[in-house]
């Protein structure tokens, strides 16, 4: 996740853009694909909240007898996914599609209460030692699309593909928690040294490196989904983005794909739990302006659909009627604006914490939450509300770091200025505020993207007398170019959506030496991979946090590394005759496999 987690994320600032994507599948048992355009289970996770009027995350109600037509329609940000790879996986959509045509060791589920919960899923059960540290998973029966079972062997060859220095996936910081998997990704140790086996066809042991309480909550995760290496190795050069080349082994297979247009998953009648899966045919289409997709849902075409500006207080009182339901849950995504640290970017002043800091600060979130998107979160710290430390609310037990400093140069322009001049000075240049210009570079066009950037640029002029030079990339390409080649000082709208449910999944994203750096302006600071590594071994839930707090104020105040903008909610309103969709908070956003369509 995103960004499975949210984003690299594909950056885009508007609520209703996500991220980037691509995908695959073929079976010769299965719908062909049309390419048109080359023992135990986990923790249970917090329940997600519903407001009074809603509906909880999911129903559940008896299937017996359906006689409809089970297909189900939906929108997708793009179509375009970045990969159909599970170990290259790195947006919310790859996410989202990947999670539904494949199948890990367990499968995050929401009950009638919005309870979250692990279900076996590839694995039936698995055992913990008593030191916590060798896990050992007891594979079911599985087959994939092709009628190939599904082996342990295939589990540690994605982990040890994940892992490869010279594949150098972004997520393969993931599978850190395994004894001697860091060492061999940054190519200090042997691939042999990894504690991941198969002790038999369907046995999988893991080995990890350290007590990791986070790890529990990683089983289910796209990353370390089961691969085929000799289906890669058939695919040839373009098999991760050819959806005619892949195998799946989930509830799902991808029957049609068309780029920047729709995705359409039809059942899989290998999947081991077909019997309880239902809907024939998710379709999953592109449509830009949201005006365009609230008419299609108010009349029935569309069949599930997000709240965005007007459009959901007007949907929440109809839903009250009896029109269809609404659904809100804690959604712990957050999206930021990245200063280019790497260069200092062209104005060559990125690389100073006090003016990186009076930019942050002279954005009046809440204000932009209200005005631009009407929902969401103004945020002011790392961790979204909603993320668990032990069975405590990270967010209960510690303030958000920024805020404090925000409420003390609210209105005082001047003062934000002089901060702005601080920088200056230890950067050594003496020039006017009026002389300073930011290249501020974001994509997207989209009405609720402009005025979202307009925000941000009138903010800066106004409060600290620069100029802010807004370059916005309608073709994504270019924008990743310029952002490449350090042409720019800001850039607007990278996200992370919470993989599982622990600060680390929004920690590790800022080390020196992580997988994410590049796209996230660089951040660079031995304070935090310092404090990062007291995290190593570290069970005891009380030291943990006071760790994870002090890591978040280095980030986000002391060193001002990024500018936290806002905490994305989850708001859909759906139609009455769609039963059992399911929205948990983490890993996919949405869960087909239980879903169907009664009364429609």
């Amino acid at each position: 996740m995103n960004f499975r987690k949210i984003t690299s994320l594909t950056l885009f600032v508007v609520m209703l853009l996500s991220v980037v994507f691509s995908f695959a599948a073929c079976s010769p048992s299965a719908a062909p694909v049309e390419n048109t355009d080359q023992g135990n289970t986990a923790p249970e996770a917090p329940a997600a909240t519903a407001e009074p009027g809603t509906t909880p995350a999911t129903e559940v109600e008896n299937t017996n007898g359906m006689d409809e037509v089970q297909e189900l329609n939906m929108f997708m940000a793009s179509t375009s996914l970045s990969t159909f790879d599970v170990n290259d996986a790195k947006t919310v959509d790859d996410f989202q599609i990947l999670t539904q045509v494949q199948e890990g060791l367990a499968r995050l589920f929401v009950d009638e209460n919005g309870r979250e919960y692990y279900e076996p899923a590839g694995a039936e059960s698995w055992d913990i030692s008593e030191d916590n540290l060798v896990w050992t998973f007891h594979l079911r029966e599985l087959l994939w699309s092709d009628g190939v079972p599904v082996t342990a062997q295939q589990y540690v060859d994605s982990i040890l593909r994940l892992l490869n220095p010279e594949l150098a996936f972004t997520y393969g910081f993931y599978a850190f928690d395994i004894k001697n998997a860091e060492k061999y990704y940054n190519g200090e140790g042997p691939i042999e040294d990894v504690a991941v086996k198969a002790l038999d066809e369907k046995t999988l042991e893991i080995t990890l490196q350290a007590v990791s309480p986070q790890f529990e909550k990683k089983i289910g995760f796209v990353s370390m989904f089961p691969i085929r290496l000799d289906v890669i190795e058939k695919g040839g050069d373009d098999w991760a983005n050819n959806p005619a080349k892949h195998v799946y082994n989930g509830p799902f297979v991808i029957s049609e794909y068309i780029t920047e247009n729709s995705i359409v998953l039809e059942k899989n009648p290998l999947y081991w739990d077909a019997e309880n899966v239902h809907l024939q045919k998710v379709t999953l289409s592109i449509v830009d302006e949201f005006s365009t997709k609230a008419l299609l849902f108010e009349s029935q075409q569309a069949d599930v659909i997000e709240g965005h500006q007007d459009y959901t207080q007007k949907w929440i009182e109809r839903a009250n009627q009896g029109e269809f339901k609404y659904i809100e849950t804690v959604y712990p995504m957050l999206w930021w604006i990245s200063f280019n640290q790497r260069s200092g970017g062209l104005s060559g002043l990125m690389n100073n914490a006090k003016i990186r800091l009076a930019l942050s600060l002279a954005v009046d979130r809440d204000e932009l939450v209200d005005l631009i998107y009407g929902r969401h979160m103004a945020a002011y710290s790392l961790i979204p509300y909603g993320m668990s430390i032990g069975d405590q609310e990270f967010r209960a037990l510690n303030p958000e770091p920024l805020k404090a400093a925000y409420e003390q140069y609210k209105g005082d322009d001047v003062a934000l200025q002089n901060l702005f001049k601080e920088g200056l000075k230890e950067l050594g240049m003496d020039k006017e505020l009026s002389d300073v210009t930011l290249v501020f570079i974001s994509s997207g066009t989209d009405t609720i993207q402009k005025a979202s950037l307009e925000y941000f640029q009138q903010s800066w002029q106004n409060r600290l007398g620069i100029n802010i030079e807004l370059q916005v990339f309608g073709d994504r390409k270019l924008y990743s170019a310029t952002r490449n080649e350090d042409k720019y000082d800001m850039s607007n709208g990278a996200a992370w959506h919470a993989d599982y449910d622990d600060p680390m999944t929004f920690m590790d994203l800022w080390l020196s030496y992580g997988s994410w750096g590049y796209y996230f302006g660089s951040y660079n600071s031995p304070t935090f991979d310092a404090l990062f590594a007291q995290l190593a071994g570290e069970g005891d839930v009380t030291k943990r946090n006071e760790i994870y707090a002090q890591l978040e104020k280095t980030l986000i105040l002391d060193d001002a590394g990024m500018m936290p903008v806002y905490y994305e909610d989850s708001r859909n309103f759906v139609q009455n005759y769609v039963k059992n969709l399911m929205i948990p908070t983490y890993g996919a956003k949405y869960e087909f496999s239980r879903a169907y369509i009664s009364g429609k």
